[in-house]
């Protein structure tokens, strides 16, 4: 009877915790904002870029994936190389030699870019010590959770040996443009990415999901760092769309209370209906000039918009939001508010630079326009 009181009130403590939990990380209804973040290097007089096989036995690999991230961002007129075969003798190394430059002419490009990859991979194995139960051959009287008398066998506290497996990997694409208007290479970079994780030993357990059954084949791991490189490559030289998580405020506190009219707001929001729902918040604002919630929410609004000018609303917005609460979550969004007028300011540059340039027309019938 004692056992089963016992697990009857472990089980309402778990349930009640769990519920405080929920309301604590349930006051905060959260939205997707997406943001354009500009190209870390411009590319100044390039919009169509002829991209060339990359080295290194893993090369096509990163190439491939790299293309087809271009080609989704869609920033640039992209001519795929990859069928070219008189462009095979163009290396890494070697591309701005004057001799090559009768078949880079050839695409009708701005420029190129080609790249050098290298990997490395590695499984190192050994054994931990884990701590395990293990039945004595004696056994004393209990009960079962049924409150039954049954004979218990004693357990008792080892050590045992368990396998791992440790996977190490790391994959480096190095990358040059070169601009065929200038003839100079005119951005040079390296992406690393790397892979550390153990499989087995103290983690060789069902809820880990680091099992040595759930190792991966190497070539796997090496595909996952193609595609993680091939990301970081796009952001080295075209802007990209990210998407971030912002959360509302309804103006209660942990998950308690909150304003009846700003929670109307924010149900538009989820739904999209971004201009129903700042009406509301602004009529909140009417009646209660210093309710930071309404504030803070209206940034939110003009942050998902993503223009300067509503990035620079919403900065506006944050900044009332402070003076009327100063809640982290507010000082949090101004700074997140600020780096994104810096990155949209950049941005806009790099698309006015682009609409200046020309675009090359490919009179010949090498490679494939995507964009």
């Amino acid at each position: 009877m004692y056992i089963r009181k016992k697990l009857f009130k472990n089980t309402i403590t778990i349930v009640f915790a769990a519920y405080i939990l929920a309301a604590i990380s349930g006051c905060a209804v959260k939205t997707k904002i997406y943001e354009i973040k500009p190209a870390e290097v411009s590319l100044k007089g390039i919009k169509t870029l002829a991209v060339l096989k990359f080295a290194g036995q893993y090369g096509e690999t990163v190439r491939s994936d790299f293309y087809n991230r271009l080609a989704d961002v869609k920033h640039f007129n992209l001519i795929d190389t990859n069928s070219v075969n008189a462009l095979d003798k163009v290396i890494f190394n070697q591309i701005d030699d004057p001799r090559f430059l009768p078949e880079l002419e050839a695409l009708h490009a701005d420029g190129v870019i080609t790249g050098r990859v290298t990997a490395d991979i590695n499984d190192k194995h050994g054994s931990d010590q884990v701590q395990m139960q293990e039945g004595t051959g004696k056994y004393k009287k209990g009960e079962n959770i049924f409150g039954q008398e049954v004979d218990i066998e004693i357990m008792r506290t080892v050590l045992k040996p368990v396998k791992y497996i440790v996977r190490q990997a790391s994959l480096t694409t190095d990358f040059k443009v070169f601009d065929l208007r200038t003839k100079k290479i005119i951005a040079t970079g390296k992406v690393t990415r790397n892979y550390n994780e153990k499989f087995g030993g103290k983690k060789e357990n069902f809820f880990s999901g680091k099992t040595i059954s759930k190792l991966p084949a190497k070539n796997q791991t090496l595909n996952e760092l193609s595609s993680q490189s091939a990301i970081e490559l796009v952001s080295k030289i075209s802007p990209t769309k990210i998407t971030r998580s912002v959360s509302f405020d309804d103006g209660g506190t942990l998950g308690i209370g909150g304003h009846k009219d700003i929670k109307r707001g924010i149900e538009f929001a989820k739904r999209g209906l971004w201009e129903d729902a700042i009406e509301i918040w602004n009529n909140v604002i009417k009646t209660e000039p210093h309710n930071a919630a309404a504030f803070y929410n209206l940034g939110v609004a003009y942050e998902s918009l993503g223009t300067l000018k509503d990035l620079q609303k919403s900065r506006s917005m944050y900044k009332k939001a402070v003076r009327n609460g100063d809640k982290k979550l507010y000082l949090d969004a101004i700074a997140r508010a600020n780096n994104k007028i810096k990155n949209r300011r950049k941005y806009d540059q790099q698309i006015q630079m682009l609409k200046k340039i020309p675009v090359q027309k490919n009179k010949g019938s090498q490679g494939l326009r995507i964009y």
